[in-house]
């Protein structure tokens, strides 16, 4: 084996002269040019004047031309004037150094091409930090792009569907809350009758009853308002009241849950705001709280309760909803996430599946749970 002196000796003595050196750098020239032209993505280069000034084999064959055929050209001569004065503008910027570097999605079409990409535009500056072109590479996502794209409208269908199971869940809580204020408006209005027969009804009664019945009446439109709240159409970013929110949702489920006897709690020292989708939030602690009422009936759980609590810590809220009935198999627990996973008899497996998707997909937050004998915690943390 050589030993190192040997080694430093013969590479010092390899020096190119003038003639090896210019073979050197015609070879490496050429070698970055097939290193470029074996890239997937496509690569172009322009001069000030917004001229291509090159290209690799990807990016010329997009137009079906060559790069030879590229070189002099501007996006006026390869694109319709309106997408051209859109790349103009753009450049524009990069090179009067605005920006150092662009990155943004894209469509780019030439003739009948069509495809969905990512650009990136970096700005090419010489030994004296001038700016003299730019330089752009371009990656074609269609595929991504689209696959994407049928996922959102899959969970859109999804979140519709998983809608109207809720709705149902929805008008039999009505059903159960209307029954009583009902029978209260029979009753007044049946005792208004009796005294007004017997020529006892007085002022202070027929007062006393209307406000009574109006009150009553109130109550049964805010259950409907909340109705009609939760299934607006509208998606819209807002800032919301997490506390009211929560409250909204026991209001729907109220009636099953002193129907049951379930004593129900919410825990929150301060106000806390979050920035997202409240309907869509709002069908989240439902789903969550019909799962809990439904464990809690199906486990027979002697003092059933509920526990919501609410906590802002770190920039972030965190919310637990906190039941205590049986808890989930072990076995079930990996999957309870997944979609048409269910262990009820009547069952779709959509509730959890889709709160997830909300939270996690459509608030950037998470949703977690835990659980043993005593009970199960579903965990929802938002910024």
């Amino acid at each position: 084996m050589k030993n190192k002196f040997k080694i430093v000796s013969e590479i010092q003595n390899q020096k190119l002269n003038d003639k090896d050196r210019i073979s050197f750098l015609q070879k490496k020239q050429t070698l970055n040019k097939d290193i470029e032209n074996s890239i997937d993505d496509a690569i172009f280069y322009k001069d000030t004047q917004h001229r291509y000034i090159g290209c690799n084999k990807k990016f010329a064959e997009f137009f079906d031309m060559s790069e030879d055929e590229i070189v002099g050209k501007t996006d006026f001569d390869l694109f319709d004037e309106a997408t051209a004065l859109k790349y103009y503008y753009r450049n524009e910027k990069l090179l009067n150094k605005t920006k150092r570097k662009v990155t943004h999605q894209q469509w780019v079409e030439y003739k009948d091409k069509k495809v969905y990409t990512i650009v990136t535009k970096t700005p090419i500056i010489d030994k004296n930090e001038d700016v003299i072109g730019i330089v752009g590479i371009i990656r074609n996502i269609t595929n991504e792009y689209m696959l994407q794209k049928e996922i959102e409208h899959k969970n859109i269908m999804l979140i519709q569907q998983n809608k109207l199971i809720s709705m149902g869940e929805m008008i039999a809580n009505i059903a159960h809350q209307w029954r009583q204020p009902l029978n209260t408006l029979g009753i007044i209005i049946q005792k208004l009758n009796i005294f007004y027969k017997e020529k006892k009804l007085t002022p202070k009664q027929l007062d006393e009853s209307s406000k009574e019945a109006m009150l009553l009446i109130k109550e049964m439109s805010e259950t409907i308002d909340d109705f009609q709240n939760f299934f607006n159409p509208k998606k819209v970013i807002e800032n919301f009241d997490v506390h009211e929110a929560i409250v909204k949702s026991y209001a729907i489920t109220k009636a099953l849950i002193i129907k049951h006897n379930i004593n129900f709690q919410i825990h929150s020292k301060d106000k806390v705001f979050i920035n997202g989708y409240k309907n869509e939030f709002f069908q989240v602690i439902l789903n969550l709280f019909n799962n809990a009422i439904e464990a809690l009936i199906s486990d027979n759980i002697h003092n059933p309760s509920i526990r919501v609590s609410i906590e802002k810590k770190d920039e972030r809220v965190y919310i637990d909803i906190t039941d205590n009935a049986n808890g989930i198999k072990q076995s079930n627990l990996q999957n309870i996430f997944t979609p048409y996973f269910t262990t009820k008899e009547k069952g779709t497996g959509l509730g959890l599946y889709m709160s997830k998707i909300i939270i996690e997909e459509h608030m950037k937050g998470t949703l977690t749970v835990t659980t043993d004998i005593l009970g199960t915690t579903f965990t929802i943390a938002l910024k």
